[in-house]
């Protein structure tokens, strides 16, 4: 199996923010997405070939708060969103196909985000508080 270490596409990002304590802190919800790809069939000669090129994108949710004093707070979340195709032929020669068909499916990335970042509202307060608590010691 193959993995693509990076990809040829822009990765989605879900942008809001947080009143904590007083302060609005600018939260952005970010994708970051590893493509792996496993070849499998088989080009015999003169016969028809079978080769496809299997993909799974894994998306990745990582959270970034900055504060106001130029301060951040990132964190991966536990959301990984799969998304799975296939092409016809090589997967060496199949690299922008893959990427367009990741590219097209973007608005379910979207959603994803948007999805994570509506749910995430009391562990952001508790880690927020937490990297406070952490910075006055």
């Amino acid at each position: 199996m193959a993995t693509a270490s990076a990809a040829p596409f822009v990765d989605p990002v879900h942008r809001t923010s947080v009143d904590h304590q007083g302060r609005s802190l600018d939260v952005t919800y970010r994708a970051d997405t590893k493509v792996s790809t496993r070849q499998i069939g088989m080009s015999a000669g003169t016969r028809p070939t079978t080769e496809r090129c299997l993909w799974t994108a894994r998306v990745a949710v990582v959270r970034d708060v900055a504060g106001t004093r130029g301060a951040s707070l990132s964190h991966r979340l536990d959301a990984d969103q799969i998304i799975r195709g296939s092409h016809f032929g090589k997967c060496s020669e199949n690299r922008a196909q893959v990427a367009s068909s990741i590219v097209r499916r973007s608005n379910e990335v979207k959603a994803h985000l948007a999805e994570v970042a509506r749910g995430d509202g009391v562990r952001l307060a508790n880690d927020i508080s937490s990297a406070k608590h952490f910075a006055a010691n």
